[in-house]
């Protein structure tokens, strides 16, 4: 959320002051309406089509089918500590609780055993920050689903007493190889507890019983507001401000009609929608292939604060080399094809300038996707993913809108530029308290 323009755009853009508009020729203003609708069609299906394939890829074919008095266990074959566990504790104490069919599927080197774990995780709704890289789901009366290194008394309690269990499921999450202090447990209902390494499963058992259904879902309590908030003001970006303001002026310039600014700014602002949404699909996948999920929102926080804090120093010493801008040869290329001045240079134009705006302000949704991958299953994150990038592009919807009027787009374009300074020092501090924020109390 940088101030400062990611490229030169000129002081003023000439304004014609009549409100004469160019007449278009009936069946050039059809065509030109043909045209917007396929645009918009196809950026909502590439949308929609970006949000389901890359499940469905990672998913296995057919759901995964737990016979009653089988465990399944998921693991990766390259981790030695893990192999020492399951062999020598996890599995001992799976067949002596009453399991004999135990069945080991490493997901690292047969890639179809990863869409397994993927698709049961998402069936079953366990959020990320729950996962762990060793998963184990067993069927005994109930469902119950050991992530990570749970502690055999855990275990033999739950295998013993699994006929007297109120819930369905039940998980435990323990992720510490070495000298664990706690382990958690959740019922998939209310919140998750967690209790010190050593405390029977009963206590949590009877903490269920005593408040089931009072709290909320695991993960959601308070991740919305968190999103909507970021989100708006990850989208105060003038880099994309400016473009569109330049943009919006050139086409008064040229005697364009609003309807036809409209159309245009609208198809701009959805390609910058569309190359954000992507950036983070692509991220949200990388960080459940790669099981750091807190990983990521924790690399975001410290990237924020040290965007913010270059943003502060830039509002202090102006004169210090510390601009984050368009490339030129980028900016050349947008500016190209907003001369052009056609429904397709303002979709080109949209995600040339959506690629300049993740470097400047993606800290904040780098920080954000972390969270979500924490916090959520794959199609609940693609719809805060939706949430926080429509919040995005929100400003630029209402710059848009407030700007359709010739002369409101020539006075918003001056005070763009004369509060930039003060645009900067808000930028740098926003940063850097979302990035504490997020750093110390959600990750």
């Amino acid at each position: 959320m940088n101030s400062e323009p990611c490229h030169d755009v000129p002081e003023e853009v000439t304004v014609d002051e009549s409100e004469d508009q160019v007449e278009k020729k009936p069946e050039d203003q059809r065509f030109q309406n043909l045209v917007f609708i396929i645009i918009v069609i196809g950026i909502v299906g590439v949308l929609i089509a970006g949000s389901v394939l890359p499940y469905y890829l990672a998913k296995a074919p057919e759901s995964v089918r737990i016979d009653e008095g089988q465990a399944l266990i998921y693991y990766n074959e390259a981790c030695g500590e893990c192999a020492i566990y399951i062999e020598d504790e996890l599995i001992p104490a799976l067949r002596a609780g009453g399991i004999p069919d135990v069945v080991k599927k490493d997901y690292i080197n047969e890639r179809k055993y990863r869409g397994e774990l993927n698709g049961l995780n998402e069936e079953m709704g366990i959020p990320t920050h729950l996962q762990s890289h060793i998963a184990t789901f067993v069927r005994k009366n109930a469902t119950i689903v050991l992530e990570g290194h749970v502690p055999l008394h855990v275990i033999d309690d739950l295998l013993v007493n699994s006929s007297n269990l109120t819930m369905n499921r039940i998980l435990v999450y323990q992720e510490e190889m070495k000298d664990p202090v706690s382990y958690s447990a959740w019922a998939f209902e209310g919140e998750s507890q967690e209790y010190p390494i050593g405390t029977p499963i009963d206590s949590y058992l009877l903490w269920f019983s005593l408040n089931v259904g009072t709290g909320p879902a695991e993960g959601d309590e308070s991740l919305l507001p968190l999103v909507v908030a970021t989100g708006f003001l990850d989208g105060l970006n003038p880099c994309a401000f400016a473009v569109l303001l330049f943009f919006i002026s050139f086409l008064f310039v040229i005697r364009r009609t609003r309807l036809n600014v409209m159309r245009m700014g609208v198809v701009y602002v959805l390609a910058i929608f569309l190359v954000y949404f992507f950036i983070g699909v692509g991220l949200l996948r990388a960080v459940v292939i790669s099981g750091q999920p807190h990983l990521l929102a924790m690399i975001g926080s410290y990237l924020l604060i040290i965007l913010g804090s270059l943003s502060l120093l830039q509002y202090f010493f102006p004169n210090l080399p510390l601009s984050f801008k368009m490339p030129k040869g980028l900016w050349e290329r947008a500016k190209s094809r907003i001369f052009k001045a056609t429904l397709p240079s303002a979709l080109v134009a949209g995600l040339l300038v959506g690629l300049c705006t993740f470097p400047c302000s993606g800290g904040i949704y780098v920080a954000v996707l972390g969270l979500m991958a924490t916090q959520t299953t794959y199609f609940a994150g693609i719809g805060y993913l939706f949430i926080y990038n429509f919040m995005f592009i929100l400003p630029l919807l209402i710059v848009l809108f407030t700007t359709s009027n010739r002369f409101v787009a020539r006075r918003i374009t001056k005070w763009e530029r004369s509060k930039s300074t003060s645009i900067r020092l808000f930028s740098g501090l926003t940063m850097i308290a979302i990035g504490l924020v997020i750093l110390l109390f959600s990750v």
